[in-house]
């Protein structure tokens, strides 16, 4: 991955859960609320690539699944020679609607990071849109093979509770209930990636999300 997503991240648009923060420079012990009541937050590797990490915290068995939902309905837009939004956070099992609303064709080249299988390739001419549903998990890379220098980023995530880092790695999370937690981190730089066993309590609960030793 390159640095092409450095000039775009600062003003990301989140489509995710209400649980999720689409912006969180900043979340520190001391801006958050003193009575803010299930805010988890905390510091996971900086941006590589301009590609935030992800931040997912899946419920133990038996825990408290009452959790939101992802938002409904999620479309990238080709207009003005780039996807909008350019960064997008989506819910496993999700479709995207990729729209062109512009007077230029364009294409829709999907790959899945992990694995650079391509799982999308076609032309949206326009006024045409093209639909995929992400039935996998995991980060994807969307570009236009007609303007390379038209880029985006899909993350499908398991659990609602999921955020981006900023490009610092600075995290947040609202309405966590309290309970055992799989904290998952999420990099392009899978030595960055992590999983551990957490308990969130009430109120405030900060982690260090780094790499696991």
């Amino acid at each position: 991955m390159t640095s092409r997503f450095n000039t775009v991240l600062s003003a990301v648009l989140v489509i995710g859960c209400s649980g999720t923060s689409p912006e969180t420079e900043g979340a520190t012990d001391d801006t958050l609320p003193a009575n803010a009541a299930g805010v988890v937050f905390g510091q996971a590797p900086a941006a590589v690539g301009g590609i935030p990490s992800v931040i997912m915290l899946s419920p133990a068995p038996g825990e408290d699944n009452s959790a939101p939902v992802f938002e409904p309905n999620p479309v990238i837009d080709q207009f003005g020679l780039v996807f909008s939004p350019s960064i997008l956070l989506i819910g496993m099992g999700q479709s995207v609607t990729f729209t062109n609303s512009e007077s230029l064709a364009h294409n829709v080249n999907l790959r899945q990071i992990e694995t650079d299988a391509m799982v999308l390739n076609v032309d949206t001419d326009p006024t045409e849109s093209a639909q995929y549903t992400f039935d996998e998990s995991g980060g994807y890379d969307v570009r236009c093979d007609v303007h390379p220098g038209m880029t985006a980023f899909v993350f499908a995530s398991p659990t609602p509770y999921t955020v981006f880092a900023d490009l610092d790695g600075n995290f947040a999370l609202s309405d966590v209930p309290p309970g055992s937690y799989t904290l998952t981190v999420w990099s392009t730089d899978e030595a960055l990636n992590s999983e551990r066993t957490v308990e969130v309590g009430e109120g405030r609960t900060e982690f260090d999300a780094g790499p696991v030793s």
